[in-house]
């Protein structure tokens, strides 16, 4: 690989069209169109049954082909025997489940909501210059498909990330709870496949999942008719200003604090103090920073994300989050799981008396 200065500044200045190319036809639902009439269909067929430009679907689908999502082959599903139609496109078998929208594994939503942000990192530079987010533009999809988007985006990383995730924290001694079945609150739960990861490594624990209504919508959905719906309860609300129910071992904050800054940190955890029983812990995962907010790579990055898309987001050291927990009133605050990505976890006790 050319690892020349100008290979490497070509290679991320035009990274761009790669992503735009897959996210515009997760928002177009290229992928499940084509799967959905027999894995096989050509430009002009596509662009008809998805109310598209025939060009400008020809242009994507050659593109997505040339990436390697697609495979391209002559003859389409109006040819006749000799095959000598229209070309015809099909989605590569590797990534049929992760590019169908009705399979629940897709990564469909995460694709739908990556677009969304890139029309806020098209103006990064304005956002450095005023320290501004910029408004966001609905989708072609609407507000309402977009919110749901992020609410199943982030269940396209979970179902991937959450069994790791909670495998880590009990082997880090995070879930050990002693005597009794223990309480779980997931604050801004979502879609509630972390609550499920816990559920199914404790058997005799109980959750409630505290969210927004689209997202208590979603767990609700995800948990209807399962073994585990007795275990789970659900309250709409908002942590932000909203007091969380109480009487829990765990409160876990999953991905929720670089959306704001050190005030509303602090009132978040103060919340979730509340939340506990005496000695009950608070788990914080996102991405935590070194010292110097140089590393983790991914997690600078993620700081810009926030920075074009909320007002006060950042992303934080593990100082900064232990002055925030020691400041809501926890104690013993330690990094309980370290990790490369947003799976690093802060831990923290609620004090006894």
């Amino acid at each position: 690989m050319d690892r020349t200065p100008f290979a490497v500044l070509q290679r991320d200045a035009t990274g761009y069209q790669r992503s735009c190319a897959l996210t515009a036809a997760a928002e177009l639902d290229f992928f499940t169109v084509i799967l959905r009439n027999g894995n096989r269909m050509n430009a002009g067929d596509l662009a008809r049954e998805c109310d598209v430009d025939e060009r400008g679907a020809t242009a994507l689908l050659n593109a997505l082909a040339g990436m390697g999502y697609l495979c391209k082959s002559a003859g389409g599903a109006s040819a006749g025997p000799d095959q000598s139609g229209p070309a015809a496109y099909a989605v590569v078998e590797a990534y049929r489940d992760a590019l169908d929208s009705r399979h629940p594994l897709s990564y469909v939503p995460m694709l739908r909501h990556m677009a969304n942000a890139q029309r806020g990192w098209a103006e990064l530079a304005r956002s450095v210059r005023d320290g501004k987010p910029r408004t966001r533009r609905p989708s072609i999809l609407g507000e309402e498909e977009d919110d749901r988007s992020f609410i199943m985006g982030m269940n396209s990383l979970a179902v991937r990330t959450a069994g790791p995730m909670i495998k880590a924290l009990h082997e880090a001694g995070v879930l050990n709870f002693g005597e009794g079945p223990a309480r779980i609150l997931d604050v801004g739960g979502a879609s509630g496949t972390y609550t499920q990861a816990f559920l199914e490594l404790l058997p005799t624990a109980t959750a409630v999942i505290f969210d927004r209504p689209v997202g208590i919508e979603a767990a609700r959905q995800r948990f209807a008719g399962t073994p585990l719906e007795r275990r789970v309860g659900f309250q709409a609300g908002d942590f932000y200003s909203d007091a969380l129910p109480s009487g829990f071992d765990l409160a876990w904050i999953s991905a929720i604090i670089h959306q704001h800054g050190r005030k509303q940190s602090r009132a978040l955890y103060c919340n979730a103090l509340q939340a506990l029983k005496p000695g009950g812990r608070v788990a914080v995962r996102d991405f935590i920073m070194n010292a110097d907010g140089t590393s983790p790579a991914a997690g600078t990055l993620f700081g810009l994300n926030m920075l074009v898309h909320c007002a006060d987001g950042r992303v934080y050291t593990f100082e900064e989050v232990r002055e925030d927990l020691q400041a809501a009133g926890f104690t013993a605050a330690e990094l309980a799981v370290p990790a490369e990505t947003m799976s690093a976890v802060v831990t923290a006790v609620r004090p006894r008396i």
